[in-house]
């Protein structure tokens, strides 16, 4: 079994196309073609980052907040639901509901409130590992049935002041489950226990026996462009925010009836904005507001429509609708006024090239200079060898920082890539000392020499997160990474424990990184002329 760490939802699923896209058996399931990968475990380390932002995907987030909510109310009603997922039926044994719908098992199992009896038991013993919620019922999910519970268990623990989760899944479509709904759903019951209980959510862990991708509607190539169109970023690392829900324990089923109740006459009428009875719970109310715009939609002007969304906070929710009706209204994310979300569109709809482009040309630059010099870079040790190679990197930022010349022969952004690179190497050269850094990285395949692997530091790369930022972000990160390599030589040089060492250097690669993105969105031909001086070459990599 195979198990991978990411940031969010956007990236766990980039990273599940790539795995079955790479990995992936061929496995003809119920007449069914799908590529196949067996056994695979994900960790979403900030599961409340929970709306997908995938271009190419074709999500709808609106579908996302109707069935999430749907099944927190105990629901399986397809009446309802059709109005967000008009296919609904389709998965339907009678056309009138989802006989293994989550909604019932969760909250009316044989009279049992599932939800209800995990805070009850975790409120009494908070250190339990009896915290069960069962999705699977043998005395009927083993006959035929086109709905069948994909989502079987889930087991919460609460350690270090947060509450985990892990799910266990027998059969994870990655295109339209874990992508689709399953990742939302159970983050935001995640929160609602979390809050209950006064802890913080913590990082939820799938462990999929099927994870797979159909062949049907062409969604193999669906999942190769999404991979190939991730810019690597999401509205969250913009900053915009999570309307947290907070709703008591003893409100939950009157909230969520008068939601149904606002949002039975928004969609009926979306000017009929119910003020008086709006929800109190910042979620829900965010949730309200987000499908309002899609009923809107279908009968505002565009003008009226890009109001609407001026006027609503700079959240995900926000940003999710911004993404799904610019499909039809593309000028929708011109003039943003939002910051993060302005941000954020501005990265990921202003990319300089298609796919990881940046990516593959450090890596590639990586590989040919690794073979060039091997291990010279760290030969004598931190002190003599690793630190000066990187600190003549930030003593020419410095240089150029105060007088505004590049060195003839090495532009800017080369030496900020020579920079990331030092830093990323340094990085996995601390990891073999340390196994929760290698973890963190997401490397596998226990220890090794790490800084050795052109590989590893392939994942690195990858983890570090080459950001563009703002025009005005250029010299900030100039002088944030010369600071923090002045905050990093001390603790090499006072020999300090390794963990001291790791936060500074990982201080370091951040603003590295940032810096490197800062000047690919700022001189976009220098940019193209580093890709095509490194585009990676037509052969087989090698992994030392």
């Amino acid at each position: 079994m195979k198990s991978e760490r990411y940031r969010n939802i956007s990236h766990a699923t980039v990273g599940g196309f790539e795995a079955v896209l790479k990995d992936g058996k061929a496995v003809s399931v119920r007449g069914e073609a799908t590529r196949e990968v067996l056994g695979r475990g994900t960790l979403i380390e900030c599961p409340q980052e929970r709306f997908p932002f995938l271009p190419g995907r074709l999500g709808d987030p609106f579908a996302l907040v109707a069935e999430c909510i749907w099944v927190l109310a105990g629901r399986n009603d397809l009446d309802w639901l059709t109005h967000y997922l008009p296919r609904a039926a389709q998965f339907s044994d009678d056309g009138r509901v989802w006989r293994a719908g989550y909604g019932p098992r969760l909250r009316d199992w044989q009279g049992v409130d599932q939800l209800a009896e995990v805070f009850r038991l975790l409120s009494a013993d908070r250190t339990s590992r009896r915290a069960v919620m069962s999705l699977f019922d043998p005395r009927s999910d083993f006959g035929p049935s086109l709905d069948i519970p994909c989502n079987n268990w889930l087991s919460w623990l609460i350690r270090d002041g947060r509450l985990l989760l892990n799910v266990a899944v027998r059969s994870n479509d990655a295109m339209w489950g874990f992508s689709g709904v399953n990742a939302f759903e159970w983050s935001v019951l995640q929160e609602l226990l979390a809050n209950w209980l006064g802890v913080e959510p913590g990082p939820t862990y799938f462990l999929a026996s099927s994870f797979h991708i159909y062949e049907r509607d062409r969604h193999l190539e669906r999942a190769a462009a999404v991979v190939n169109a991730f810019p690597g970023v999401t509205p969250y690392d913009f900053e915009v925010s999570t309307p947290r829900l907070e709703v008591a324990q003893d409100r939950l089923d009157a909230a969520l009836l008068e939601w149904f109740a606002a949002e039975a006459l928004v969609r009926q009428d979306p000017d009929a904005w119910p003020v008086e009875s709006l929800p109190e719970d910042p979620f829900l109310l965010a949730s309200l507001r987000t499908v309002r715009l899609k009923w809107g939609a279908d009968i505002w002007t565009e003008d009226r429509l890009r109001n609407e969304l001026h006027a609503c906070p700079d959240d995900d929710f926000t940003a999710a609708a911004y993404e799904r009706l610019a499909r039809r209204f593309p000028r929708l994310v011109d003039g943003i006024p939002q910051p993060g979300a302005r941000a954020y569109f501005n990265r990921a709809t202003c990319r300089p090239t298609s796919g990881d482009g940046l990516i593959q040309a450090i890596d590639a630059l990586h590989r040919e200079k690794n073979a060039g010099y091997g291990a010279a870079w760290k030969r004598r040790g931190e002190r003599i060898s690793i630190l000066p190679n990187i600190a003549r990197k930030v003593d020419r930022l410095e240089h150029f920082s105060t007088s505004g010349l590049e060195l003839s022969g090495e532009t800017l952004f080369d030496t900020a890539v020579d920079l990331l690179v030092y830093v990323l190497k340094y990085e996995l050269f601390l990891a073999e000392q340390s196994p929760s850094l290698a973890e963190r990285i997401g490397l596998q395949g226990g220890t090794r020499a790490y800084s050795d692997c052109n590989d590893d530091f392939t994942v690195a790369l990858r983890h570090a997160g080459v950001t563009p930022l703002a025009d005005n972000e250029v010299d900030s990160e100039l002088i944030a990474a010369v600071s923090t390599f002045e905050d990093l030589w001390p603790k090499v040089k006072a020999e300090a424990d390794v963990e001291a060492r790791i936060a500074a250097t990982s201080r370091l690669r951040v603003h590295a990184a940032r810096l490197v993105g800062a000047i690919a969105l700022t001189q976009p031909q220098v940019l193209l002329a580093f890709i095509q001086q490194w585009s990676p070459r037509d052969e087989t990599p090698s992994s030392s």
